[in-house]
């Protein structure tokens, strides 16, 4: 069932469209990310799980992906920006402002999926 919600969607000409640019991926997960937490809320699982499972364990998981992805797909490293901005967003408009502390997390979890196969790969 939800696969072929899912290849609907993809049969819209705006979303072929769209995710033929390589960077489509990051706006995607970004989305995804930004979404979870509102979703979270509105069936209305406990404060203490949302951060725990959400920010603490996907977003982390999600964001060291994006890494990586933004590595393979040889993207300009601004990207690294997009997914922590767009959390520092969703963090200002519905929860407390101590939890942007996470947008910096999810940078650097990018940076160390950007990162991971080049730690000790130095010519020396």
């Amino acid at each position: 069932m939800i696969n072929k919600v899912f290849d609907r969607i993809k049969r819209i000409s705006l979303i072929q469209k769209l995710n033929q640019y390589s960077w489509m991926p990051v706006i995607w997960w970004s989305i995804l990310v930004s979404i979870l937490p509102l979703v979270f809320s509105l069936i209305q699982i406990p404060i203490v799980w949302r951060v725990g499972l959400l920010f603490m364990l996907v977003n982390p998981l999600v964001s060291y992906h994006l890494g990586r992805l933004i590595e393979h797909r040889r993207l300009n490293h601004y990207w690294l920006l997009f997914l922590p901005g767009i959390f520092c967003i969703i963090i200002l408009l519905k929860y407390a402002k101590y939890n942007l502390l996470f947008g910096l997390i999810y940078l650097i979890f990018e940076i160390f999926g950007l990162m991971d196969k080049h730690v000790y790969n130095q010519k020396g």
